[in-house]
């Protein structure tokens, strides 16, 4: 191992393309693993901001500084200048794997004796909110951290045992699984202020918790376990958090198929069936019916029962379009002040889908609060 005397960002840049992680990096020099990370962000610094920092002394780049001018304008007045140097999405990608990297694997559970190979089980889990507060006395009903991870593992665990003993099943986050996605606690583009329970930090580890014991209650009973989190406009960033830690958990399990993939959209094939699925914020149904033809063409042809879940609006809605059964689903959440001080009337509920492959849709079961 070398030491780390006299290594540039370059030095880490060049290492990182060939190791692919920051971890691995620093463990070849010797150094930090952040020690790596603040490195490869200056490379990509505006050179007129790294130039002002080192002007006065110092290679550290802030997230966000002020400078002020010495030079008066023809009103012999001064200005301060705000410098923020942009946030890279790919820098918050590499951060959250770093974090998760060395988690340890899942124990390996026995397949179940008995499945049934024509069969695959769809769970969606759309709009649990993690992380929101809600006060029963002005919404109806209490809603916080430790309330929605008890309904995630009850519901899901209710929706495992009614479910026929099919071969596949799919756990799939269709967005809005946290309700925050930073600790400003507002939404990322509307910044719309947000009534949280607790600290950032507590609800994604807890979220990771729920969503694993949900995994586990499918394994027991499903050979095959289909595992996908979408991100949504509540958790844009966030949810790589969820999806990466979920990946290094069972990276080992054969059994376990965690979908470590970019992009909103979800779309897989079984027969003769067609399950695709986005949060449901950023187009029309009828768009994303098009773009499904559009972007899966392949599948679509060979596929007959095709169907499309959003959630995002939390109320129940569904309709044939185009060859597709679109449904929205109703949120896992309880109302919070905003949607009760509006009128909203959607009630919370969770559902199993379970498909043929030949004949499409079989069965449903239902639990609601």
């Amino acid at each position: 191992m070398s030491v780390n005397k006299g290594h540039t960002g370059q030095d880490y840049e060049e290492a990182f393309q060939r190791l692919g992680n920051n971890y691995a990096v620093a463990r070849e020099f010797g150094v930090n693993e952040s020690t790596v990370r603040r490195a490869r962000n200056n490379l990509k610094v505006d050179p007129a901001i790294k130039a002002g920092m080192q002007a006065i002394g110092t290679d550290m780049v802030p997230v966000l500084g002020w400078a002020k001018s010495s030079v008066p304008d023809e009103n012999g007045l001064t200005y301060s200048y705000m410098l923020k140097p942009d946030a890279a999405n790919d820098d918050i990608i590499d951060r959250i794997r770093s974090a998760v990297e060395g988690i340890a694997p899942a124990l390996p559970v026995d397949p179940p004796g008995l499945v049934d190979d024509d069969l695959m089980t769809l769970y969606p889990i759309a709009d649990a909110h993690v992380g929101m507060m809600a006060w029963g006395i002005e919404t109806g009903e209490d809603y916080d951290t430790k309330i929605a991870v008890d309904r995630l593992t009850n519901w899901v665990g209710k929706c495992v045992a009614s479910s026929p003993p099919s071969k596949t099943a799919i756990v799939l986050g269709v967005g809005d699984l946290l309700h925050a996605d930073d600790q400003t606690n507002m939404t990322p583009r509307s910044k719309h202020a947000l009534d949280v329970d607790t600290r950032h930090f507590k609800t994604i580890d807890m979220t990771i918790a729920a969503i694993g014991s949900c995994i586990e209650a499918a394994r027991v009973k499903h050979e095959t376990v289909l595992v996908r989190i979408l991100p949504g406009n509540h958790d844009m960033h966030a949810y790589m958090a969820i999806l990466f830690s979920l990946f290094e958990r069972y990276r080992e399990d054969a059994r376990v198929i965690v979908q470590k993939e970019p992009g909103e959209f979800f779309a897989h094939e079984f027969g003769k069936v067609l399950i695709a699925a986005h949060h449901g914020d950023k187009a029309k149904a009828q768009n994303m019916v098009l773009h499904l033809a559009d972007r899966y063409p392949e599948m679509w042809g060979r596929t007959r029962h095709r169907f499309l879940f959003t959630g995002h609006l939390h109320h129940h809605k569904s309709q044939d379009i185009g060859g597709v059964q679109w449904e929205q689903l109703r949120a896992v959440t309880s109302k919070d002040a905003y949607a009760t001080a509006h009128g909203y009337t959607a009630r919370s509920e969770m559902q199993a889908v379970t498909y043929h492959r030949e004949r499409g849709e079989v069965s449903r079961v239902k639990v609601a609060s």
